[in-house]
Parts: C-alpha cells; sequence; structure tokens
C-alpha cells in the first residue's frame, strides 16, 4: 500500500520517468517509485508537471495537490472513475435508503464529537466541558435534527483556543490557517480514497449541498478532524504565522498512528479502512460494522 507524502516547495520540473516520479531542480534530479506515493503536494506555482506524468499518476491513484501563491492547497487532481465496477458501486450509492443514510449520520458526529472530547481529555481541559461534550454526543438524534454537532463543535473550539477564538475558513490568524491547511489536505486524501472504491464525492449522507462536489467526502472527514485539532494545539501556540516547516510537519502527521479497529495504522490507512466499512455498513444496513479511529490522538 503506498504510504509517501511527498512535498515540493522548490522544484523546476516533475516528470515520470519509468515508474518512477522524477523531481529535477537545478542540476538535481530525485527519483522516487510511483509505488511508493499516496500524495504529492507542489507548493510551487512554477513547477511545470508533465501530462504523461499525471496520467500515470492516474493510474497508480496518486493525489497530486497544487498550492496557490499563498501556499495554500487550491487544486487537487485524481483519477476519476478507475474502479473496476464503478457502475454496480454507483448504483448501490444512488439507491440508498434516507433511513440508513440518517442514521450513518448520527454515528458519524457522535463519533466527532467523542474523539473531540477525547482531545479535551488528553489535555486536562476543563472536565465541565469534557461533561457536556458527552451529553451532547449521547443527545445525537438520527440526522442530527437538533445539531449537536454545530453545539458542540462551539463549545470545544472555545475551549481549546479560547473563548475569542472563532473558527472561520477566512480567517488569517495562526491557528485557523493551520486549521485551514490541515483540513484541506485531509480532505484531498479522503476524496482520493472515495474515488479509489467507486463512491462518487458529491453524493453525501449528511451533507447535501447542491453546489458541493464533495458532499460524501464532508461527510467522512468529521471523524479524522480532531486529529489535526491536536496537531495545530501542541504546535502553533507561539507562532505567528504558518511556515513552512509547519506545513511539513502537519503533512508527515498523516504517517504517524491513529487506534482504529483495535489495532494502530496510519492516518492514511485509517482513512482507507474507515471507507471500507463505510460502504460495507451502509449497504448492508448494519452500522454497528462501521471502523473508525478511536479517541482522535495520534501515537
Amino acid at each position: 500500500m503506498s504510504w509517501r507524502t511527498v512535498y515540493i516547495a522548490e522544484a523546476e520540473e516533475i516528470k515520470l520517468y519509468l515508474d518512477n516520479l522524477k523531481v529535477i531542480r537545478d542540476e538535481q534530479e530525485i527519483l522516487i517509485p510511483l509505488s511508493d506515493i499516496h500524495t504529492i503536494i507542489v507548493d510551487n506555482y512554477r513547477t511545470v508537471v508533465t501530462g504523461q506524468l499525471m496520467n500515470k499518476l492516474a493510474k497508480y491513484h496518486i493525489l497530486l495537490i497544487f498550492c496557490d501563491e499563498s501556499h495554500l492547497p487550491n487544486v487537487f487532481s485524481f483519477g476519476l472513475y478507475s474502479h473496476y465496477r464503478v457502475y454496480g458501486v454507483l448504483n448501490q450509492q444512488i439507491n440508498w435508503e434516507d433511513e440508513i443514510k440518517g442514521e450513518m449520520w448520527r454515528k458519524i458526529v457522535k463519533i466527532k464529537i467523542d474523539n473531540q472530547r477525547s482531545v479535551l481529555k488528553y489535555l486536562n481541559k476543563d472536565k465541565g466541558v469534557i461533561d457536556k461534550m458527552k451529553e451532547f454526543s449521547d443527545g445525537v438524534l438520527i440526522r442530527d435534527e437538533t445539531n449537536r454537532e454545530g453545539l458542540a463543535a462551539k463549545m470545544y473550539f472555545n475551549e481549546l483556543f479560547g473563548s475569542n477564538f472563532r473558527r472561520e475558513r477566512d480567517a488569517i490568524d495562526t491557528f485557523n490557517a493551520a486549521l485551514n491547511y490541515g483540513y484541506i489536505v485531509l480532505r484531498a486524501c479522503m476524496a482520493r480514497t472515495v474515488v479509489a472504491y467507486g463512491l462518487h464525492p458529491a453524493y453525501g449522507v449528511g451533507h447535501r449541498n447542491q453546489f458541493n462536489a464533495f458532499n460524501l467526502v464532508d461527510d467522512c472527514i468529521e471523524v479524522f478532524r480532531p486529529i489535526i485539532d491536536l496537531w495545530v494545539y501542541l504546535n502553533v501556540q507561539d507562532s505567528e504565522f504558518l511556515d513552512i516547516r509547519m506545513k511539513q510537519q502537519l503533512i508527515r502527521n498523516l504517517s504517524k498512528k491513529v487506534n482504529i479497529g483495535d489495532q494502530n495504522h496510519t492516518v492514511l490507512n485509517a482513512i482507507d479502512l474507515f471507507i471500507q466499512s463505510f460502504i460495507k455498513a451502509i449497504n448492508t444496513k448494519d452500522i454497528d460494522i462501521l471502523v473508525y479511529p478511536r479517541d482522535g490522538i495520534t501515537l
């Protein structure tokens, strides 16, 4: 199974050489076997990428992420509909019943809140807040009709980053910048896995925005977000801005391990296991067989 995340900050060109990624900078050349690579992040908008390489990346199910001039992930590319049984999987997905989708969303929200609680417990945060988060988790209804997710998130982020903190996608403070960067990379990795298993990323169970091409991805990413949250809390407290070193560390966090299915796996492997069990659980209408990261804490 592919495991490497390649971060390219300075390169004139990346191209295909046999079954290897060739990175060219000045007169230096680096070769990396494609079979080892899960994700390539190009954080230099001047880097040239050949069409031959992009086609081979699609064949290997390798995710390619391009950052913009602000060094934020902006575009990602992966092979669409490369699953061998794409019509069969898509037909099952379209016929998922509303009741099972509602139950799956309830389960996902509950897992997310429980993992947020585990982050607060790990950091020895206020016990009253932790207990209240448990009430939110226990009170999640089908389709999260009473929005326990939103209520829990507000309390959680205020306890984690301070009462004045506001979670915003467009904010430029270091906490929000780091969260946004981590979530975007994690979202791209999730999208890569969703598509690799033949699912359509726009057809979600909880997110159903007609303008969102990644509703299902945004559903599945929820249980993994606390992994990013914990890293940001532990690593950007005294930083004025998100620099390249911190971005590289955050990316390497995807190779660290979480507990899933009573075993320790890298975050990238855990995403794969989660999607496999998600498909099986919703198709068999047995939500209890869902396999997911517990505690939301990297080892």
